[in-house]
């Protein structure tokens, strides 16, 4: 079975903290709907219909096969994640919603000037208490997931074509040297180069 899961800019980073691999035991345990669906699904089903589908040829057979795969995918992810496999800064959405609520503050509005103080405000907490249990549910400093979030922001603008100076501006920075310094200390690229990359990229698979 092959399925391919598509991610949002904001939860793209996600794909970097799954496994290569994952052999998941007991999954018709932890996952009986899921595992049935598996009882059902063809031998190769492809989200972008670019190969041959081994699903039945009724009308609607293929968007159902891709759901089921897709299905099938996401209970995968998430019977590993109740593994307790999951590493370090991977979310912990609904066991805080206080602090999801700030997690979302910061992903709809990444260009805001945010200080411990905001988010801990947006989460109604006190500095001390939000930036302790937002290490803890989250792998990191408050600072280093609005940057963390700015930067992923940042990576979609540039792959659609916009300067370095549009995003820039965009996501809060003073100037367009302050966010070249803080996108290389995330990727390792200039803003510049990343942006001719993904390009690159984009216009091959389009080929």
């Amino acid at each position: 079975m092959l399925s391919i899961l598509d991610l949002s800019p904001d939860a793209a980073h996600l794909a970097d903290l799954l496994p290569e691999f994952a052999l998941i035991r007991g999954f018709d345990r932890l996952e009986p709907a899921a595992a049935a669906l598996t009882l059902h699904l063809g031998t190769e089903v492809d989200s972008r219909s670019r190969t041959r589908e081994h699903c039945p040829s009724r009308d609607g057979d293929r968007v159902v096969c891709r759901v089921m795969a897709r299905t099938v995918l996401l209970s995968a992810i998430r019977a590993w994640w109740h593994r307790g496999c999951a590493p370090e800064g991977w979310p912990s959405l609904s066991k805080d919603p206080f602090l999801d609520r700030v997690a979302a503050a910061v992903v709809a509005d990444p260009g805001r000037d945010w200080s411990v103080g905001s988010l801990a405000a947006a989460g109604a907490m006190s500095r001390s208490v939000f930036a302790e249990r937002f290490r803890a549910a989250f792998g990191s400093s408050p600072a280093g997931y609005v940057t963390e979030v700015r930067m992923r922001v940042a990576k979609d603008l540039l792959a659609r074509g916009r300067s370095v100076s549009e995003v820039s501006r965009e996501l809060g920075y003073r100037s367009d040297e302050g966010f070249s310094r803080a996108f290389r200390r995330s990727t390792g690229l200039t803003p510049s180069t990343w942006r001719s990359s993904a390009r690159r990229s984009t216009a091959m698979l389009s080929a």
